[in-house]
């Protein structure tokens, strides 16, 4: 049996300041760099895809995006899988009240994010810092990740809001 384990919070917060806080755009030799620095392994086949100390059973659990050939963005676990968590059981709310405590220290980094979503489905906070980068924090009752996108990224993401709201979210784009 694999130990489900939860990140601590500041350890949580070391790895999302390590990506966010990067002169983006970066090379890959940087995204590397970031990922061996916080002692993440590589896949043997692709660099992109490694594993961190919340790996369930050695799988690759988390990755770094491509867009034009470069880095970005990074995805990262915040815990281990736990797909048998039950709703209101233990584990969620150790899970939540992690959420909750690095989402606060996020708030008192980076101001206030937005919220997206409800604890009974998937509960998203998202920052734009001032570099441009997205911080995204996402739980649900099985699972705590990071996601951060690159500025350029976060530009199309807002031009798509721009359309959404101008158009609504059945608009074409051709």
């Amino acid at each position: 049996m694999t130990e489900m384990k939860i990140l601590p919070v500041e350890r949580a917060i070391e790895w999302i300041r390590a990506w966010a806080e990067l002169d983006w755009p970066i090379t890959w030799e940087t995204a590397y760099a970031t990922r061996d620095k916080l002692g993440w392994k590589p896949a043997p086949d692709d660099g992109r895809f490694f594993t961190t100390e919340l790996s369930t059973n050695g799988q690759e659990d988390g990755h770094m995006s491509r867009l034009h050939g470069q880095c970005s963005g990074v995805s990262i676990p915040l815990c281990s899988r736990n797909l048998q968590a039950e709703p209101n059981s233990p584990w969620s709310s150790s899970l939540w009240q992690a959420y909750d405590a690095t989402a606060d220290t996020l708030t008192q980094l980076y101001g206030t994010g937005k919220q997206t979503g409800d604890r009974s489905d998937v509960l998203q906070t998202d920052w734009i810092l001032n570099n441009q980068v997205t911080v995204s924090l996402l739980a649900s009752s099985k699972i705590m990740r990071a996601m951060l996108d690159s500025p350029e990224v976060t530009a199309i993401d807002q031009q798509e809001l721009y359309y959404i709201e101008k158009y609504g979210e059945d608009y074409v784009d051709d």
